[in-house]
């Protein structure tokens, strides 16, 4: 249930008792100044003096400095910007625009056209007989005078001070030294206020006033008015002399106490007093007290006043010696409120209005927190409170009168009827019979048939004028409301249907059928009010936008729209009326809002425009009678006439406040008024912009365009000011416009200036750069014509390289074919002269056999060397890493060394140091040829002494150095050792120990090709040692491998199965297997071998690879398809390294090339015997 709200203070600072009878009699408008204070931005709450220059800014006289206000912020000059004295009496703007203070103790001072610097008038100046200067004035003929506390009366006058002081028995002297105030009034006259009377200035002396026409002769304060009349306060009261010389008292009677001083007639003709109560109005013959609300008191305040000015708007400023600066906007008379006033019973009883209608006497009907029926005459002001407690406790939502006099009141889950002539109040609660609609139903409206309706939260509700209830629809019945809509307004359409503006949309209310139906033509969307206009055209009010239809049949056709684009705020609405003219008004919280449709454009008035609050929660209500518009809000009632409530249409000044620039880390101002120069080093151009309008400076709008460099016009908001960092060299003109809340443009204002390059930019520079570019350019065309020769010397260079490297890759094809040609008939011949030498020879025979035999073996290693040489050029040489025994490789490789040197007679000694590691990582096939090739050297040219094989542990592998006591070699022999076909002593070495001269440096670059080196040390005459470092890393070896694998001839014989397509090599293989005791099946072809698998049973079988038809590589898997499980192994020709992984892909379990010995194949037969028997 919602209580009645507890009576609120916040009535109080609105009116008081004195200033009611005045709204009573003719409900004038609420003045409600504002208070400037230091928490603005004033130096001192104690003003003691205000002037206005010709640009618009106000100056401000405080006990603590001078200011200048230019509507947004307060410019300050202390002494630390210049003042002598921070104490400043009195400010005065002459007619040469020249801002002049007087201070307590510096004299009289002048500030410069730029506002930076004073000049000083002080006791060092002739004439000045003190320095306490209380007032200033300037007359037509140029002088400045200046009245002191007590030192008399100054004028300066072409740089020379002539002082004016009271004496005795001169009439036509000034009547006391202590000056109080200067006034030069229309005529140009120049009046002094003084503790001892008044007088007058007649251009040679002066002419005293009769003091004792005044209430007093201590004369504190005097001012004119436009009909010439002086208003001279005195100490014990207010006076008016008129142009006449007849001086009289005020003929107004004022509820405030003694009238002190007339502070000024406004441009409207109204007087401002001093009272004693504060501010003082008048009006109708009273003067009235104004309550003045002070923000930094918390509470009405009654300041001392000591001058008062209105600005070229028409703003009225009153300065205070106790309570800051005080300003009322130019149309404060736009707005009347009233208030609910604890001390008034005569007030309104509902300190909030919720609920507005006009009743039939032309009076109007308020209800709202207070839970009162009053009835308010907008003519004179008065409320009656017409029916108290209408709703048993509950504030009140909606009012509306019908056409037989009663007054229908909603309020939260019920609805009353009030017959006014008999008293009488029925009620009837949410839930009964004919009960009203839950929530609150703010919304009423009677039709063409006498149906009174109300809508709300709850839905539509429709009552015969006894109070049945006729129709009711609710959201989500079933009858077009949908689920949760709410109902913010109604409306009675033209052709008398009831319109209801919900959150859902916009629906029309069909009696025949008693539904809700939508209207075509409105999306779909809240609809926060509606209005008819004086044409029948319908208005709706939506979330930031305000639409208007024209009425088309059955549907609505948009014709307007206005929105952000026509200054409407981006806000919710709470209510919509359209005034006589066709301007919308439109309550929101964020104020009121005036839309123009033929200006297009929308103002929003708030608290600085007069209003007593911006939060409007109610629509707005015209009265039937003269179209004046009444809306609620928390701060009483507002009253305004939207005829004289209008944007003001002429344009204020717009004013250039600041220009500077940084330069060297300091601001540094610049004139716009001349042609402004930017160093190319400067930053931060700072243009600062005010518009000289004083009232709600917060709306005002700047928008900036810098010419040349912006693509269109730059919104500043309400700031005024934008900042360029840094802009390229150029000339540019500024151009600034600003827009009021009234949505006026100001007049332009253009900024001319130009931004220096940096020398390296000037004409001259350019000029060197321009003949800088051309040598450049030239040059630039010698290299790049030294560029193409050198690309043309890399092209041919690369096609060079192409060519090598295929004649390389073709030596590498054809040395690959010629070596598989050259290895089957050798292995014919080798095999042969190994056989031949196992049969009786004599001598000579075995001489010749043997001398056929080592000139193979030498044939062989030839074409192994060279095979090698061939896939090291084409970088083809592939690393068989993996891990083996390197003890294991040692002796192999002495076993074979050793016995060569000792049949020379020689000594040969296999040296492995401690900590050698015997699992290895590397290619034990190479680092086997690198050691053979190194002890083949030492064998053949050590003639005496002997042959050395160490091996010892390095940093990162292992060291094996081959060390002879040979001949040695001098310095340019080691010079060529390692290169292709070289030799020591070149042909005689050939001749003497034969050999191709690639044995090293096929061993050089096989060890580089491991990521090792060879070096050599040699003396010549006594020896030489080989080294060869190589990373091996150190292996885990299985047990096998650390087994022996230096196996002898099975004891047992072996069936075989040879498989060879050439006679030849047959024959000499099988001989050699006969020999040890095997029996040997040969079979030219796969497919008789894969025959004979079938039929027979083998131990071992030995493949040709390249055989005709079905080769080795497929035979083997087709044998082992078919159940062979003996060990493969292939003999071939091929010397590629591709071909070992390749068999044992295919299922081959060892690899042999050609040509093969009876010892290899006997220890290959083992080696697979070994491992296919049992263990």
């Amino acid at each position: 249930m919602h209580r009645v709200w507890k009576a609120v203070a916040v009535g109080l600072f609105v009116a008081s008792a004195t200033w009611a009878g005045v709204v009573r009699a003719g409900l004038p408008e609420t003045p409600r100044p504002r208070q400037y204070t230091v928490a603005d931005g004033l130096p001192s709450n104690r003003i003691n003096g205000i002037a206005q220059d010709r640009s618009g800014y106000l100056w401000i006289a405080t006990s603590d400095g001078l200011a200048r206000f230019d509507g947004v912020g307060f410019r300050i000059w202390r002494v630390e910007q210049g003042l002598h004295d921070n104490f400043v009496w009195t400010v005065h703007v002459d007619a040469g625009d020249r801002v002049w203070i007087g201070t307590r103790t510096a004299g009289l001072a002048v500030l410069d056209a730029a506002r930076e610097h004073f000049t000083w008038y002080d006791r060092a100046t002739p004439n000045v007989g003190g320095v306490e200067v209380w007032s200033i004035a300037s007359t037509r003929d140029g002088s400045l005078w200046f009245g002191t506390a007590d030192a008399g009366l100054h004028r300066l006058r072409g740089g020379r001070v002539e002082r004016f002081m009271p004496v005795p028995g001169d009439v036509r002297s000034l009547p006391a030294p202590d000056i109080r105030r200067l006034l030069v009034t229309h005529d140009g006259t120049l009046w002094i206020a003084t503790a001892g009377g008044v007088a007058h200035w007649s251009g040679q002396d002066f002419i005293r006033d009769d003091a004792s026409r005044l209430p007093s002769a201590s004369v504190n304060g005097i001012t004119t008015d436009a009909n010439g009349a002086l208003w001279i306060g005195t100490s014990r009261g207010l006076v008016e002399r008129d142009a006449q010389g007849h001086v009289r008292a005020p003929t107004w009677t004022s509820n405030g106490g003694q009238l002190l001083q007339m502070l000024l007639r406004d441009r409207a003709g109204t007087h401002w007093f001093d009272i004693p109560q504060g501010l003082g109005v008048e009006g109708d013959g009273v003067v009235a007290s104004v309550p003045l609300y002070s923000t930094a008191s918390q509470g009405i305040v009654r300041p001392a006043w000591v001058d008062a000015r209105e600005d070229h708007e028409g703003g009225l400023w009153f300065a205070s010696s106790t309570n800051g600066l005080w300003y009322l906007p130019p149309r404060w008379r736009q707005f009347s409120v009233l208030a609910r006033r604890l001390d008034d019973p005569a007030s309104l009883a509902n300190a909030q209005v919720r609920g507005i209608a006009s009743a039939r006497d032309g009076s109007m009907w308020l209800v709202g927190s207070g839970g009162v029926l009053d009835r308010f005459d907008s003519e004179t002001g008065a409320v009656r409170h017409a029916f108290d407690d209408v709703a048993q406790g509950v504030i009140l939502d909606g009012v509306l009168e019908d056409r037989d006099g009663a007054v229908w009141v909603t309020y939260f889950d019920g609805i009353a009827r009030i017959d006014v002539a008999t008293h009488r109040i029925q009620r009837w609660a949410a839930g009964m019979h004919d009960g009203a609609l839950s929530g609150e139903s703010p919304s009423l409206v009677q039709d063409r048939h006498g149906l009174v309706w109300t809508g709300g939260e709850g839905g539509v509700q429709a009552r015969m004028p006894d109070g049945r209830v006729r129709v009711t629809l609710l959201p989500g019945d079933g009858h077009g409301l949908p689920r949760g809509a709410t109902v913010s307004g109604l409306a009675l359409a033209p052709a008398g249907a009831v319109w209801a503006a919900t959150s859902a949309g916009l629906y029309a209310i069909d009696m025949a059928t008693s539904r809700a139906v939508p209207i075509a033509g409105v999306d779909t969307g809240a609809v926060q009010g509606i209005a008819f206009d004086a044409a029948g055209q319908v208005w709706l009010a939506r979330f930031g936008v305000v639409e208007r239809y024209r009425i088309s049949g059955a549907r609505l056709q948009r014709v307007d729209q206005f929105g952000i684009e026509s200054g409407f705020p981006r806000v919710a609405s709470s209510g919509l009326l359209v005034d006589r003219a066709g301007h919308a008004w439109v309550t929101t919280v964020r104020g009121l809002v005036r839309v123009d449709p033929v200006a297009r454009s929308s103002r929003i008035y708030g608290v600085h425009d007069g209003l007593p609050s911006q939060e409007f929660a109610r629509p707005p209500v015209a009265r039937d009678s003269d179209g004046r518009v009444l809306i609620g809000s928390p701060e009483g009632l507002v009253v305004f006439d939207p005829a004289v409530v209008r944007p003001e249409a002429r344009a204020p000044r717009l004013q250039l406040e600041a220009v500077d620039v940084n330069h060297g880390g300091a601001r540094v101002a610049l004139d716009p008024s001349k042609r402004i120069v930017v160093a190319h080093d400067d930053r931060d151009l700072r243009v600062r912009a005010r518009l000289m309008a004083f009232n709600n400076t917060g709306a005002n709008e700047y928008r900036f365009r810098l010419f040349g460099f912006d693509r269109g016009w730059v919104d500043a908001g309400a700031n005024g000011e934008r900042v360029f960092s840094q802009l390229p060299p150029g000339d540019y003109r500024l151009r600034i416009f600003a827009r009021t809340a009234d949505q006026i443009w100001s007049a332009p204002r253009d900024i001319m200036f130009v931004v220096r390059p940096p020398w390296w930019q000037t004409w001259w520079a350019r000029a060197a750069f321009a003949m800088l570019a051309l040598l450049t350019i030239v040059a630039a065309a010698i290299a790049y014509r030294g560029r193409l020769r050198r690309r043309h010397a890399l092209e041919r260079v690369e096609h060079e390289r192409l060519l090598a490297e295929e004649s390389s890759t073709a030596k590498t094809r054809f040395l690959a074919t010629f070596g598989h040609e050259v290895r089957t008939p050798m292995t014919g011949v080798l095999g042969m002269t190994e056989l031949l030498l196992d049969t009786p020879l004599d001598a000579q025979q075995r001489g010749y056999v043997g001398a056929i035999r080592g000139a193979g073996e030498h044939l062989l290693r030839l074409l192994n060397d060279a095979l090698d040489l061939a896939r090291i050029e084409s970088g083809r040489l592939e690393l068989a890493t993996a891990a083996f025994d390197l003890h294991r490789l040692l002796h192999e490789v002495a076993s074979l060394t050793g016995p060569l040197v000792r049949r020379r007679g020689r000594t040969f000694t296999l040296d492995i140091a401690p900590g050698v590691p015997r699992g290895v990582e590397g290619d034990c096939s190479r680092i086997r040829q690198i050691l053979l090739n190194l002890l083949g050297n030492a064998e053949k040219f050590t003639e005496r002494g002997g042959v050395t094989l160490r091996a010892e542990r390095i940093d990162g592998g292992v060291r094996f150095s081959v060390i002879d006591t040979g001949p040695g070699l001098s310095p340019e022999q080691r010079a060529k050792l390692f290169r292709r076909f070289e030799q020591a002593d070149g042909p005689r070495t050939a001749a003497r120990y034969g050999g191709s001269g690639l044995g090293l440096a096929i061993s050089t670059e096989l060890a580089e090709a491991m990521g090792g080196r060879i070096g050599l040390e040699s003396i010549l005459g006594e020896g030489s040692t080989f080294h060869v470092d190589l990373p091996l890393p150190v292996a885990t070896l299985a047990d096998a491998q650390l087994d022996d694998a230096a196996t002898t001839v099975p004891q047992r014989a072996l069936s075989i199965l040879l498989v060879e397509d050439d006679p030849t090599v047959a024959e000499v293989m099988c001989g050699l297997l006969r020999a040890q005791g095997h029996r040997v099946l040969h079979v030219p072809h796969g497919l008789a071998a894969l025959t004979e698998a079938r039929v027979a049973e083998f131990d071992i079988g030995l493949l040709d690879l390249d055989l005709p038809g079905l080769d080795g590589f497929a035979l083997a898997r087709q044998l082992r398809a078919h159940g062979f499980t003996s060990p493969l192994v292939a003999v071939t020709a091929r010397a590629d390294a591709e071909s070992e992984p390749r068999a044992r892909d295919a299922g081959f379990d060892g690899f042999m090339r050609k040509p093969v010995t009876g010892a290899q194949l006997g220890a290959m037969l083992a080696r697979m015997c070994a491992v296919g028997e049992p263990g």
